[in-house]
């Protein structure tokens, strides 16, 4: 456990210890508040969702829970002051959750979608990327981590102004209606969806989560995110169990010291211009 985590689980602790203290003979229900979010690589649909108290991305008794709308949405009932405190996950289940881009099956595997703590207004593989990141400690701010995935996704090269954020919805913003910024979200979006097809499969969402694991799994996209940047644009359909064998690799089944995979790159080049296509440093698995 980490010393964030640590730190949030305390101030739950101490808040707890001061409700019990309060006096009268009877007890009444604590008082809720309703959090509400989106989900999506497309907007998924029957999704599970749960703030994740002690971190180990599987929903325990007791963890608040609900499922997501067609729309991807969710509201959550939730102790005040928890929503700051613990991340909200997603269960994207195979067999039973729907990627509203292509409604008419769906999923045929799983995967498991985060953000960090507080940032639970939309959720996505970017979100859960960006959680993964932060949590290392090698990130002074969420917006330094935030800042070099748009430097990994080649968006500062694209824009020097880019302000994508994790929390933005890209499915709407990569519409018609947005003039302005719709090419930069529709990269993002599409480099999302192959990043889930990255996870698929590889992250069991309907048994125990390995953290370890999926962690791993987590760092070998984030070492290799250009690259999948480039062939998720540059085809409607990138052949993705190639994309797995090169960039994902055989997954340790012991665990491995993940603090290379998340280290701090915002001060490298990750892209070279050729020509009028932006082409990334590194073309082969790293």
């Amino acid at each position: 456990m980490n010393i964030r985590t640590m730190t949030a689980v305390a101030a739950v602790l101490a808040v707890a210890a001061v409700a019990g203290c309060g006096g009268g003979g009877g007890q009444s229900a604590a008082p809720q508040t309703t959090i509400s979010g989106t989900v999506a690589d497309g907007y998924l649909f029957r999704a599970e969702v749960f703030l994740d108290r002690n971190g180990n991305y599987q929903q325990d008794s007791g963890e608040p829970a609900t499922t997501t709308d067609s729309n991807g949405g969710f509201s959550l009932a939730v102790t005040p002051g928890e929503e700051a405190l613990y991340p909200v996950v997603v269960r994207a289940v195979g067999s039973n959750t729907y990627d509203m881009d292509a409604p008419a099956q769906p999923l045929t595997q799983g995967y498991i979608l985060t953000a960090p703590r507080g940032m639970y207004g939309f959720i996505s593989p970017i979100s859960t990327l960006l959680r993964e990141k932060y949590e290392t400690g090698n990130y002074a701010s969420v917006s330094d981590a935030m800042h070099e995935i748009r430097q990994q996704l080649g968006l500062t090269v694209l824009n020097p102004a880019s302000a994508v954020l994790s929390t933005d919805d890209f499915v709407a913003l990569s519409g018609p209606t947005n003039t302005t910024t719709r090419t930069e979200y529709q990269r993002v979006r599409d480099v999302a969806g192959a990043i889930a097809d990255l996870m698929a499969g590889q992250i069991s969402s309907d048994t125990a989560v390995n953290v370890n694991r999926y962690r791993y799994i987590m760092g070998r996209i984030n070492l290799n995110l250009p690259q999948i940047c480039f062939e998720a644009t540059q085809s409607a359909n990138p052949d993705v169990a190639s994309m797995r064998t090169r960039y994902i690799g055989a997954i340790p089944g012991t665990f491995v010291n993940m603090t290379g995979m998340f280290r701090n790159m915002t001060t490298t080049t990750f892209w070279n211009l050729s020509g009028t296509t932006l082409v990334p440093r590194n073309r082969g698995g790293m």
